[in-house]
């Protein structure tokens, strides 16, 4: 073989390998998910950019808590704001997301060339000389469209992941916020029943001393004795409560402080009752409810892969290059020593019709599948959204009822009771009913207020978004 034929070969080979190279380059320009949106995406869950947060990264307001210091506050944003950094379910499905999106440059790039090498253990002998050695060099090249059309199917796959992300973010915010409002409610009811467990305990020597005037009897002094006991047995209760609410409220934002957290206030919902409608609600609900998103995403992946099991009925074309070393001839002739190479091009041949038609069938189910998912969430959530709606406006009903008139009526009976009770014109047992009746309100009022806070969480997740009105 020639210097200048080797050469030749040498730079066909080259040319060959430039070729595959370029058409790799070409397949894989989704290198990496697009930055900004990751950026952008991650600011907007985490407001850290474009990584997952990490304890002692600055929060939305700017402040840099650490575990400790979230565990020593009782407030609301400051829970959300840390549960929503720290909570490992959302963490999970936010980087199930991030590995959905690195899918996409893998779908939209060729398959890897294969190069291939061949020793003839006995050389095939031929006129110019025996061949000694392959080498082979191969690429296939999918049909026009399907890289793109596989790259559309997992990036619509990576946005169907997304909308669970926000739907998961969504929950994260409405746990914290019911175990936090359920907390809150607690601290209420000590306080309110340690508060009467004192008025009781004072009233016990003014009965004492009553009963050593004469102008009441030993059976005063035992009832209230047993209500004292009774009062001060719901007292250690609902501080035994405590330790196991503090920790569901710790676990909605997965942090590990294992002391109770400070008992926070309990707003009073300064709202009146707001008569949501229904369809109204849905209306916001179908803009915002990440559910809803996810299933939509659904379906047009469903649609995306449903193209894509039509082009299986296209040939793939496979492009290689071959290129045999020849030895000297024994007895020399023209082209004695040369070194052949050549061309080849492969196509697949798509001529099982049955799998094809199956795997579009299947992309049809699918499809189906998911629209009627889309279309079953769409009426149960009518449902819960309803059901949602009436217990905020029953809620906020009690709120009303309790505070305007419940509440007053009974703080001015019991006033009224202890007067009389001064003056001798009413027993002991009419005090203690009088202060049973305003314990029961004021708890039942607290109990409504948390209502209101849990209903109004529980609805603005279901809706996605906040509703106009509602307060914290």
């Amino acid at each position: 073989m020639t210097t200048e034929t080797r050469a030749t070969t040498s730079v066909a080979i080259l040319l060959g390998q430039l070729a595959v190279a370029v058409a790799v380059a070409v397949a894989g320009c989704h290198a990496r998910p697009d930055p900004l949106l990751i950026e952008r995406r991650s600011d907007a869950l985490y407001r850290t950019g474009d990584r997952v947060p990490q304890p002692g990264d600055p929060l939305e307001d700017g402040t840099v808590p650490t575990e400790a210091e979230v565990a020593a506050t009782a407030d609301l944003d400051r829970y959300l704001s840390y549960g929503l950094h720290h909570n490992a379910g959302l963490r999970a499905a936010y980087e199930r997301w991030r590995a959905d999106l690195e899918r996409v440059p893998q779908v939209t790039s060729l398959p890897d060339p294969q190069l291939s090498f061949t020793q003839f253990v006995e050389e095939v002998q031929t006129r110019t000389g025996p061949q000694e050695r392959r080498y082979s060099l191969q690429q296939t090249l999918p049909w026009f469209g399907k890289l793109d059309q596989q790259g559309t199917v997992a990036s619509a796959r990576a946005e169907e992941q997304w909308q669970r992300v926000q739907a998961v973010r969504v929950e994260v915010a409405r746990d914290i916020r019911v175990a936090f409002h359920d907390y809150a409610y607690l601290g209420e009811s000590l306080r309110i029943t340690g508060e009467v467990f004192e008025l009781l305990k004072q009233l016990e020597p003014i009965v004492q001393q009553r009963i050593a005037a004469g102008s009441a009897g030993q059976g005063d002094l035992l009832r209230l004795q047993v209500e004292i006991g009774r009062v001060e047995n719901e007292l250690a209760g609902l501080r035994e409560v405590r330790a196991s609410s503090s920790a569901r409220l710790a676990a909605a934002m997965n942090l590990r402080h294992r002391a109770p957290l400070p008992l926070p206030a309990l707003a009073e919902p300064t709202a009146e009752r707001l008569h949501l409608e229904a369809e109204a609600l849905l209306r916001r609900a179908e803009e915002l409810n990440p559910q809803l998103a996810e299933l939509r995403e659904r379906i047009t992946a469903n649609r995306s892969a449903r193209e894509l099991a039509g082009y299986q009925r296209y040939p793939d074309v496979t492009l290689g290059v071959d290129y045999i070393e020849t030895g000297s001839a024994v007895a020399p002739v023209a082209g004695s020593g040369d070194d052949p190479w050549g061309v080849r091009v492969m196509f697949n041949l798509p001529i099982w019709s049955p799998k094809y038609r199956a795997a579009e069938r299947e992309a049809d189910h699918q499809i189906a599948a998911a629209a009627h998912a889309l279309s079953n969430r769409r009426e149960t959530l009518r449902a819960e959204l309803e059901h949602a709606a009436f217990l905020l406006d029953d809620a906020a009903r009690q709120v009303v009822l309790y505070r305007d008139t419940l509440l007053p009526r009974a703080r001015e009976g019991l006033e009224v009771t202890r007067t009389a009770y001064r003056s001798g014109s009413a027993s002991v047992l009419d005090l203690i009913d009088s202060e049973r009746a305003l314990l029961e309100f004021e708890t039942g009022y607290r109990r409504a207020c948390r209502d209101h806070h849990q209903s109004l969480a529980r609805l603005e997740a279901l809706v996605g978004g906040e509703i106009e009105g509602g307060t914290e």
